[in-house]
């Protein structure tokens, strides 16, 4: 083998007929195709500094060394790699008006790709759905959005341990095709990142289409406690009775900015009440009250934000949301 103009150190050894190159660095040996075989090998230096030796000398292709003896160790078979030995295959799927071309290795996550690709293959010389953009596997019942945000996030390298969250418009819909299909890792790596990522309305939206019932309870507590009032955009996320439950709750539990909770008991002076006099109407319900009325003062609950009574509202919620799931389901 001839080596011109190396640009690192090399040492040459003669064994068993053949001509052996050493090199204190990692090298790569690419052996080219048969046609090729007669041609001079030649190093590449990389820019670190190792050898990548392309080819092998032209006595290898006929080697007329005896044959080794019978004893001698035969060699260990050539595996696929389980993780990385991909399948090339190219799968095409109709959604609405759109095609898609998508590797086969990617599909097979999908517990009803997987069994789909275990039928018998049509007789008569029929072409195989999928095998074709002419003959795709036509796939109803969703949109082609949702199942390209569910490719990107296939797509997208599962390799590093520092991987990023697929953006949070994605998530919803590649969660949806992942149910749909049965892929069931990627539902199960995308379920906690739609509960970090959703606020609480969303949360409710998002628990009531994939029948999450866990979620509901927490979801709806949390907007019961705020002290923001549902917006007129939230409202139209929300079912109607969604919409009613909170709106009673937090007027039975938040008893109109004054800080008192419905149940529990409290000295006049801290409400902000003071005895007034006997026969006065009340400004409230024009009642003529005989037995003394109350006028508001200066108090230390008027005006505050006292928490509500989490035990009770809990209680009530989670009964609501048990009751409502089980007259929803089949």
């Amino acid at each position: 083998m001839h080596v011109k103009e190396l640009t690192c150190p090399v040492d040459y050894r003669a064994g068993d007929g053949r001509t052996q190159l050493f090199h204190p660095t990692p090298m790569l040996v690419l052996n080219p195709s048969p046609s090729d075989s007669n041609k001079n090998s030649a190093p590449l230096t990389s820019r670190a500094g190792s050898v990548v030796l392309i080819g092998k000398t032209s006595d290898d292709e006929h080697d007329d060394t005896p044959a080794k003896p019978s004893g001698t160790k035969p060699p260990e078979p050539i595996v696929r790699h389980p993780e990385f030995f991909f399948d090339n295959t190219l799968i095409a799927i109709q959604i609405e008006n759109t095609l898609f071309n998508v590797h086969k290795y990617q599909l097979t996550k999908s517990e009803v790709f997987s069994e789909m690709f275990k039928l018998p293959k049509p007789k008569g010389g029929e072409p195989e759905e999928g095998s074709s953009p002419e003959c795709p596997i036509v796939i109803c019942g969703t949109t082609s959005s949702d199942f390209a945000a569910l490719l990107k996030v296939l797509y997208a390298s599962h390799f590093s341990s520092n991987q990023p969250a697929p953006d949070a418009s994605l998530i919803i819909p590649a969660f949806r095709l992942a149910n749909l299909l049965c892929f069931s890792e990627l539902r199960t790596y995308l379920l906690p990142l739609a509960k970090k990522s959703l606020d609480n309305v969303d949360k409710i939206v998002f628990a009531r289409e994939f029948d999450i019932k866990e979620w509901l309870m927490p979801a709806h507590v949390q907007l019961c406690r705020r002290d923001e009032f549902l917006s007129t955009e939230e409202a139209r996320k929300l079912e109607v009775d969604s919409v009613l439950m909170i709106s009673r709750i937090r007027e039975q539990y938040r008893s109109g900015g004054n800080g008192t909770v419905i149940g529990n008991y409290y000295c006049w002076s801290c409400i902000g009440m003071s005895y007034y006099g006997n026969n006065l109407q009340c400004r409230h319900c024009n009642t003529v009250v005989s037995n003394g009325v109350y006028r508001n003062a200066t108090g230390t609950m008027v005006g505050s934000n006292a928490p509500t009574d989490d035990t009770a509202l809990e209680a009530e919620l989670k009964k609501w949301v048990d009751n409502s799931h089980a007259e929803k389901r089949p």
